[in-house]
């Protein structure tokens, strides 16, 4: 991204941040709002705003979550346990080593990334990661720090943070996105009776602040488990165009056992997710390894990167992303202000409770009448019940604040005038050369195809080589693209 782009893209969030704190906060403190489900949970912290990509990967355990960041990374980082049994016990967050010598340069045709650092070495003893460099922020110390987002995962208490881990390594990635590994979701009443901690919860407080989100499957164990299923359904709210797929370890089966794991997965999918579309799944094996069976080899060449390009160009589209979470918010406060405008002007001076609990028993109702006298979209409305349950809270419906025509006007105004005029400050999101937060992104994709053709050249991707197959971090790092 040059230095114009960037420019474009710090104005857009900066001017985001003084809207949301001067008109749209004010507006959710005054009617009480974070006792409601809205995104994030309630107030959005101002280093959300700052914050880096965040990549969320969830997965049953030994699907080879560990790995494939590892393999991402192209190398290990501190904390790292890989094994056949369930290994990564806590959330661990992965995070850049500062370092100032190292330098990566995506912009017009040349893209120059460093080596990974030879420091960063792997043991394969016992699973365990010797990584030279990098450290370990345990996770209370995780919550405190000012230039982290992470302040608001002191809500779950000590017995969750016990668990939380920051991983301080060297890698390119790093630069550019945060990783999250998660522990494997368990099977039965293990999921719940050894955890201290709501886990799906926690997964959710991540999802809602992920830019993207991978669920990791084992080729040889597809079957998916009642638990893994309750945490997808908990995390895919408002967050189903965040959700991949990674169909691992793909190597290991006969080209026919793939072409029934993958039908079997699409079925699985369809009814996790109860839609006619598809998930985008990527498939192969990501770790550095030799492949087994290399019938496949080309798609899997072709997932591996399209993946990573994905990956890359997170940080290209942030501005955007975080532009479309506060104009859905503002629509969502919105819905829930004219929700709690009406329900105030419903409850009579006498007779409020029964009153109160036939608007709740009867809140389908309430938000149709909502949507039509305020001109809203009835998908909009928040789940009835939640929101129920929500309302339940409230004694007197009384202590909402009235409605009045000028937060109305407001919140219309930050829709109408104010989110396109924060486009237009920096020349609009479309352009003769496209987004003005993308420009230089096709440009990089054909410097990063160059290297995957020149790479695929010099080394037979997919083949079962004496050398293996390097994670795609190091295929970056040891090829610098400069034909321009």
């Amino acid at each position: 991204m040059s230095d114009s782009d960037l420019a474009a893209s710090n104005k857009i969030i900066s001017r985001l941040k003084e809207l949301y704190v001067k008109q749209l906060l004010p507006i959710e403190k005054k009617f009480g709002l974070d006792s409601f489900p809205l995104p994030h949970g309630g107030e959005i912290d101002m280093e959300e705003f700052d914050a880096r990509p965040l990549v969320l990967v969830l997965g049953q355990y030994s699907t080879g979550k560990t790995t494939f960041i590892r393999h991402l990374l192209g190398g290990d980082f501190p904390g790292m346990h890989i094994g056949p049994e369930p290994t990564t016990d806590r959330f661990m967050v992965l995070l850049e080593e500062k370092n100032d010598n190292e330098k990566l340069i995506i912009e017009d045709d040349e893209c120059s990334l460093p080596a990974f650092p030879e420091t960063c070495t792997h043991s394969e003893k016992d699973g365990m990661s010797n990584a030279a460099a990098g450290k370990i922020i345990r996770g209370n110390t995780l919550t405190v720090l000012p230039e982290l987002p992470f302040s608001s995962l002191s809500s779950f208490g000590s017995a969750f943070l016990n668990h939380l881990e920051g991983s301080v390594t060297c890698a390119p990635l790093l630069k550019h996105i945060t990783l999250v590994d998660t522990p494997g979701i368990l099977s039965g009443e293990k999921q719940y009776l050894r955890r201290t901690y709501d886990y799906a919860k926690v997964a959710k407080w991540f999802a809602d602040r992920a830019d993207l989100i991978i669920l990791i499957f084992d080729a040889h164990k597809l079957d998916v488990s009642d638990e893994f299923q309750d945490i997808v359904d908990e995390i895919r709210k408002d967050n189903d165009d965040k959700i991949r797929c990674v169909l691992n370890k793909a190597d290991g089966v006969s080209k026919e056992q793939l072409v029934r794991v993958y039908g079997s997965l699409m079925w699985s999918m369809g009814k996790i997710f109860s839609t006619p579309e598809v998930m985008r799944v990527y498939t192969g094996s990501f770790w550095d390894k030799p492949l087994r069976h290399d019938v496949f080899c080309d798609m899997f060449q072709s997932d591996e990167w399209s993946l990573t390009h994905e990956l890359i160009n997170l940080p290209k589209t942030s501005a955007e992303r975080k532009l479309n979470q506060i104009v859905r918010r503002i629509r969502i406060v919105k819905v829930h202000v004219c929700i709690l405008g009406h329900l105030k002007r419903r409850v009579p001076l006498i007779g409020k409770k029964r009153a109160q609990e036939a608007l709740i028993a009867n809140l389908d109702k309430i938000f149709d009448e909502v949507s039509v006298e305020y001109k809203l979209s009835r998908g909009d409305m928040p789940d009835v019940g939640e929101f129920a349950t929500c309302l339940k809270q409230c004694d007197d419906f009384w202590r909402f604040p009235p409605l009045d025509r000028r937060t109305l006007s407001q919140l219309d105004d930050l829709l109408k005038h104010e989110i396109p005029n924060v486009i237009k400050a920096v020349g609009g999101l479309i352009g003769k050369k496209g987004s003005i937060l993308q420009t230089g992104t096709a440009k990089a994709h054909k410097a990063i195809d160059r290297v995957a053709k020149r790479i695929k050249a010099s080394r037979a991707w997919g083949s079962t080589l004496e050398g293996g197959k390097k994670g795609v971090s190091e295929d970056f790092v040891h090829v610098s693209c400069q034909d321009a």
